[in-house]
């Protein structure tokens, strides 16, 4: 008959793979958010402090295309290595994604800041499309 003791060493080891990946995960997202805003014209805070939802929803979608291909990468990977490099990975798609959609939307920094819902979700759209291909891309 099997009792708790059995199940003790390999709970412990997953609580605590389970600690160190979504730890990594969490800064990874941090990270990316400061880098993110950092590198918008417009500060996402600032506007969403103000009520605009515009800023929140764009943000929302572009955070979501990050954290897509990390779930993904941290589901299979066998390393933490694999997570760190894939989210570096992520966060430049997302980067690049945000780059691209200016420029082919130059008004998309100015209608987020006037609240315009429409480009909030082009941005989110193109960023969610990005993190599902590369979550996609992803071979093991």
């Amino acid at each position: 008959m099997n009792n708790m003791t059995d199940y003790e060493p390999n709970l412990t080891s997953s609580l605590v793979a389970f600690a160190v990946y979504f730890g990594a995960a969490v800064a990874l997202t941090v990270l990316f958010v400061f880098i993110y805003v950092w590198t918008t014209p417009h500060n996402e805070f600032k506007l969403m402090r103000e009520g605009n939802g515009a800023a929140a929803l764009g943000l929302i979608g572009t955070l979501l295309g990050f954290v897509i291909p990390l779930a993904l990468v941290i589901s299979v990977s066998g390393s933490m290595m694999q997570v760190g490099m894939w989210g570096a990975g992520a966060l430049l798609v997302q980067t690049i994604g945000q780059f691209s959609a200016r420029l082919l939307f130059p008004n998309l920094t100015t209608d987020i800041v006037a609240g315009k819902f429409s480009a909030a979700i082009v941005q989110s759209g193109i960023a969610l499309s990005l993190g599902i291909l590369q979550a996609a891309c992803w071979v093991p």
